[in-house]
């Protein structure tokens, strides 16, 4: 044991990502007076791999998702923590889009080769190609990028006891993954642990998750697959889990599913507490046929700890935009400030929604809508 608490030192290497039980503690670092540690965390929205997207992506070879990630992966490498809501399951063969998804396992290669170190799996479309496509994906994850953490999914009940606790910079992070339902499929009998679910049936084991992460971290992060799909804000569901989320001591609250762009913002409780969240993301990238479907978001949160404690020390969204090549033939990813007018003339989405407007000024108006704010 003094081995390892030795090796706890204040910069630990990217590759030191510890995922443990919450029974297992992991010691605190303490902090120096006058000393402040920090973590940089971005994360992005639905990585929906509709079946546009695998057939753009298709090579001699295989598949080939790099183009995906190409013009914002600086952004991904730069973070400490970089995590992608991966929609869609992953599969071997027979690859499907909407409404049952299966995507090649080359979307995993390109997202870890990307830098995206942490995995949300918890989505309604888990279950698409059922419980071996489930426990396919985790031994695909686990066996070939074992320092990337998946989150929301698990191959037995004593692994959906665990909480992800990230140690980086001297910063314990813990992190839970949860959707609201699977598209009406069902979970075989004995098989409930597979996928984190968001329902009030399931409330007691959260609340549970959620204690247990407090008692064995510096900050408790919930990625939430919720919501009502196309809506610019929360709906009851949401708002009414938020303050679930805030009473039980979550600091922060990131949501995906709803496929466009809602608000984020800084939350105060009762007793002064407060809590940081982003009601959705949007989609990261998908194949949708509708502008609003195209405009997504990257959460970028700094997390700071000194000796009075952790919290949130600054927190902003990077609107992103889906770029669709000439006949879907290609796809990638822009943040909206890189994005141009020349670039939006060729974006596919002028042919398949023709009346709507898609410029770099209309995207700017659209996020400002969805978000409140200005880009």
């Amino acid at each position: 044991m003094k081995k390892i608490f030795k090796k706890l030192t204040f910069k630990l290497s990217s590759a030191m990502f510890l995922a443990l039980s919450a029974a297992l503690l992991i010691p605190d670092i303490p902090v120096s007076a006058g000393e402040t540690r920090t973590v940089d965390l971005a994360a992005v929205g639905d990585d929906l791999i509709h079946s546009p997207i695998y057939k753009a992506c298709k090579t001699h070879r295989g598949y080939n998702f790099d183009p995906l990630f190409q013009h914002i992966k600086s952004d991904i490498q730069a973070a400490d923590i970089s995590v992608i809501n991966q929609e869609t399951i992953l599969v071997d063969r027979n690859y499907s889009g909407y409404p049952s998804f299966g995507s090649p396992k080359a979307v995993a290669d390109a997202a870890a080769k990307s830098g995206f170190n942490v995995i949300t799996h918890a989505t309604n479309h888990t279950l698409d190609r059922g419980t071996g496509a489930i426990t396919g994906t985790l031994r695909y994850w686990n066996q070939k990028y074992p320092n990337i953490k998946v989150l929301g999914i698990h191959k037995n009940r004593s692994a959906s006891n665990k909480v992800t606790v990230v140690q980086k910079n001297g910063i314990r992070i813990a992190m839970l993954n949860y959707t609201y339902g699977l598209n009406g499929r069902r979970l075989p009998s004995g098989k409930s642990y597979m996928v984190d679910l968001l329902t009030a049936k399931n409330k007691n084991k959260i609340r549970k998750d959620i204690k247990a992460a407090k008692k064995n971290s510096d900050c408790v992060i919930v990625f939430a697959h919720w919501g009502t799909e196309y809506r610019y804000s929360p709906d009851s569901q949401q708002k009414n889990w938020t303050n679930f989320f805030l009473n039980n001591g979550v600091d922060i609250l990131i949501g995906t599913h709803p496929h466009v762009l809602e608000p984020y913002k800084m939350l105060k409780g009762k007793n002064g507490r407060k809590m940081l969240v982003y009601y959705s993301l949007g989609n990261f990238v998908s194949s949708q046929n509708r502008v609003p479907r195209l405009l997504g978001g990257m959460a970028k949160i700094t997390i700071a700890k000194d000796s009075k404690g952790t919290y949130v020390k600054n927190y902003t969204m990077e609107p992103l935009v889906t770029h669709i090549g000439k006949n879907r033939k290609s796809y990638t990813v822009y943040k909206l400030s890189d994005y141009t007018d020349t670039l939006a003339k060729q974006n596919y989405i002028r042919k398949i929604s023709p009346r709507e407007a898609f410029s770099v000024n209309s995207l700017k108006r659209l996020y400002k809508k969805a978000t409140g704010r200005t880009p």
